[in-house]
């Protein structure tokens, strides 16, 4: 009970961070963790035990899951070669280059005490790159690698991490044998996550259309997914990201609109509180890790935690630096000499935030090893772990989104938009006119509609403006902005004849519904329009 308590006060002060975030000026993630610090300090708060269960059986799994519904299978294929490489290429080879530096300048770190501390900081973190570049204006390409490489990292790094461990807890440890389970751990977790997505598609019928119970079958998946790869020996993350790629895949002719309606809502909601909790909780656990760490030591251990982060963005700029793709381009004559490219390869370079998932990495260490022995320096890799965590959020979280603004990455526009409405408009004409005609009624019903299609495709075709005009966004921002306060003008009179007891409740619920989704339509449209202008600005 005592812990509840402590969730639901961390929860009232969570959603007043939220009110004020506008006013700060900050991403939310930032917010969180420096408030965590300051009530870990203040000790305004009792702060909560930031379990590794906790993290990798009940954060990670959704937050995993909602990433991969939300990739694009065709750009994550297009892209694979650059998302792989950074995945597991760069994971290894980072892990690898922390390891030689801890071990030469950190005493008491042995081989794989100093690999171990390798593979916790090595990967950016999932919840950490979704949660700051989420509203920001990125090219597809980006958004695609950046995600693609959040979802896989995680695999290999954990996986590192495993064969590392045990290696300080056994005293023993092969190479070969390391390839070999990573590679078995790898398939195991991808065949996992495939069976149980085509389990539930068989099973899907007999939930006979119903929203509810679909959405509820789909919460439970990612965990299940998780707990029973990991409890095989195989990659939890691995399956849940396959898993949740498959079923977003299948989307389109698996679930009913009102199902992925009502997933879709239910999973912002789920996303937007754990990871909203997770940053807060991590800022919170600094009493928690020093409290074994000898005050003299402190300012030591907090250099080699900067020496560390420091190393972790020459490494990831240097790796970069060798993909083709980011300088192949040529600036154009007259033009800056910031390609798109190069824009690409800066943010790419400086996306490298690392989060709860590294945390919950160095917490699972055990405190002794095989032979009951003390692990001496367990307390110190939390510490070190803890500090290259803060510095990469705070530095280059507070960073990036300004980076991003001011060098304006070429973000999606309209035009492909357009071509997808002009695509429909077209297949549905063609469409039309395959019906049968014999019953009058229906000739006549299928007549108004394709005049009605036709006439919306000669708009969007002959345009008097194209949307790139300035003068037409202005125009659209405050056609939105009328369409909202009629909106709102039309719930304030349904409310007024509510409350005169003119309509029932189920007539009005059904009318509020239909307004809020109108609106809801409108503010998307406005955010993009948003996104847009800023790119072009």
């Amino acid at each position: 009970m005592a812990e509840l308590e402590k969730i639901i006060w961390i929860s009232i002060i969570l959603m007043i961070l939220i009110s004020v975030k506008d006013k700060i000026k900050l991403e939310l993630p930032i917010v969180l963790v420096l408030a965590g610090l300051i009530l870990s300090l203040t000790k305004v708060v009792p702060s909560i035990d930031m379990s590794p269960e906790m993290i990798f059986y009940t954060v990670l799994p959704p937050i995993l899951f909602d990433a991969a519904w939300n990739t694009s299978i065709p750009d994550f294929k297009r892209e694979f070669p650059t998302i792989s490489l950074m995945a597991v290429g760069l994971v290894f080879l980072t892990t690898t280059i922390i390891a030689v530096t801890v071990h030469s300048i950190i005493p008491g770190f042995t081989w794989p005490l100093s690999f171990v501390l390798g593979a916790v900081i090595s990967p950016p973190d999932a919840v950490a790159a979704t949660s700051i570049t989420k509203n920001l204006p990125l090219p597809p390409k980006l958004t695609t690698i950046l995600e693609g490489e959040s979802l896989l990292n995680d695999a290999s790094a954990l996986i590192a991490y495993k064969c590392a461990v045990i290696a300080v807890t056994s005293g023993v440890f092969s190479f070969w044998n390391a390839g070999l389970q990573f590679v078995g751990i790898s398939i195991g977790g991808i065949f996992i996550g495939l069976v149980i997505g085509f389990i539930f598609l068989k099973l899907h019928r007999y939930f006979n259309g119903d929203s509810s119970a679909e959405t509820f079958a789909v919460i439970l998946l990612p965990f299940a997914a998780y707990s029973f790869a990991e409890h095989l020996g195989c990659s939890g993350v691995l399956a849940v990201v396959v898993l949740g790629m498959f079923l977003s895949w299948n989307s389109f002719s698996l679930f009913s609109a009102g199902s992925r309606i009502q997933m879709s809502h239910f999973w912002d909601v789920i996303i937007f509180i754990l990871n909203g909790l997770v940053f807060l909780i991590l800022g919170m656990q600094l009493p928690i890790i020093i409290s074994n760490i000898p005050k003299g030591e402190l300012l030591i251990l907090v250099f080699y935690g900067f020496l560390l982060f420091t190393i972790l963005v020459i490494v990831r700029l240097a790796v970069l630096a060798l993909f083709p793709a980011f300088f192949q381009q040529a600036p154009k004559k007259g033009s800056c000499f910031m390609t798109q490219s190069k824009k690409e390869y800066i943010i790419l370079s400086w996306s490298g935030m690392r989060g709860v998932v590294s945390l919950a990495a160095a917490l699972a260490l055990p405190v002794r090893n095989s032979l009951g022995i003390v692990i001496e320096q367990r307390n110190t890799l939390l510490f070190v772990s803890f500090v290259v965590i803060i510095f990469t959020l705070v530095i280059q979280g507070l960073t990036l989104p300004r980076l991003i603004r001011m060098i304006k990455p070429s973000a999606p526009g309209k035009q492909e938009e357009k071509d997808l409405n002009i695509l429909l408009l077209k297949q549905s004409n063609i469409f039309l006119k395959s019906l049968n005609r014999d019953n009058s009624m229906v000739g006549e019903a299928i007549k108004i509609m394709s005049e009605k299609l036709e006439k919306e495709e000669d708009q969007l075709l002959h345009a008097a403006q194209t949307f790139s005009n300035s003068g037409n966004t202005e125009w659209k921002k405050k056609y939105f902005h009328l369409e909202l306060e009629l909106a709102d003008y039309q719930r304030k009179e349904l409310m007024k004849n509510y409350h005169k007891g003119i309509f029932s409740l189920e007539t009005v619920r059904k009318k509020e519904w239909e307004l809020d989704f109108w609106t809801a339509t409108v503010h998307q449209e406005l955010k993009t329009l948003q996104h847009y202008s800023e790119s072009k600005e």
